[in-house]
């Protein structure tokens, strides 16, 4: 997946660790990146998958800072990776139904962020694919929703009822996600007031961003910026840098 975006202004960015202070006073790590002037932004809230934060996911992150998207992703597993699918399931089940509650906080962080003009998506890889899909499900205040495979058979039967458009991408050799259940989806989500897209990516299993020139993380990439940019709407500086040029 090239970093160079032809037809779309890239911005010098930032990028650290920070604290989001939850309502019962703790705080939730997370990753912060965002473009490195003044002025607001649309903003993502990425959501990582059930390795924990990974390098994938900093550079993903980077990555929508760079087209202009202001970014949180909050740490559910408070620093700690899986090198195995085994550890992965333990540090999900550690989690428990916590996971949301996060996801609630750093949503609503982003929704009150001086620096982030009130336009926001829930962005997810895996298990936040899934979390991707709840904050659609559940939140009214979400302008777009966006799950890399994540589980969808968990919500099955409330998709039509979605409060936010949601683009859902799938590899056709996904390997817990099956067609009938993308095609289940599908017809729940045509059954929407609102307008949701349902992509699969031909030869592709999961982990479209693992390797950043395979065709899979290129499609899924180029699927996403449009999607986004439908629903939050490009940043006002690279509107009125593109009008100088």
């Amino acid at each position: 997946m090239p970093v160079y975006q032809p037809n779309r202004v890239e911005y010098t960015i930032t990028h650290g660790h920070v604290g989001i202070v939850r309502e019962d006073g703790g705080i939730l790590p997370a990753y912060w990146s965002h473009p490195d002037i003044g002025g607001t932004f649309p903003a993502v809230a990425l959501l990582h998958d059930w390795w924990g934060i990974t390098d994938v996911e900093r550079r993903l992150a980077n990555l929508f800072a760079q087209m202009g998207y202001y970014v949180i992703m909050p740490d559910l597993f408070t620093g700690q990776t899986a090198r195995t699918p085994q550890e992965a399931i333990g540090l999900v089940e550690a989690l428990g139904e916590q996971g949301f509650s996060c996801v609630n906080i750093s949503l609503q962080t982003l929704e009150q962020h001086v620096r982030v003009n009130g336009n926001v998506a829930a962005v997810g890889l895996g298990m936040g694919g899934s979390l991707a899909y709840e904050a659609a499900l559940e939140r009214d205040d979400l302008e777009a929703a966006v799950a890399y495979y994540g589980f969808p058979q968990r919500y099955l039967g409330r998709f039509k009822d979605a409060k936010a458009p949601i683009l859902a991408i799938f590899g056709d050799d996904d390997p817990y996600t099956r067609h009938k259940v993308i095609q289940r989806l599908q017809h729940e989500l045509d059954q929407s007031v609102l307008e949701h897209e349902v992509v699969t990516i031909p030869n592709a299993s999961r982990d479209f961003f693992r390797e950043m020139t395979l065709p899979a993380g290129t499609i899924a990439w180029e699927r996403t910026l449009a999607f986004l940019e439908l629903y939050l709407g490009r940043p006002a500086q690279l509107t009125s840098l593109k009008s100088r040029s």
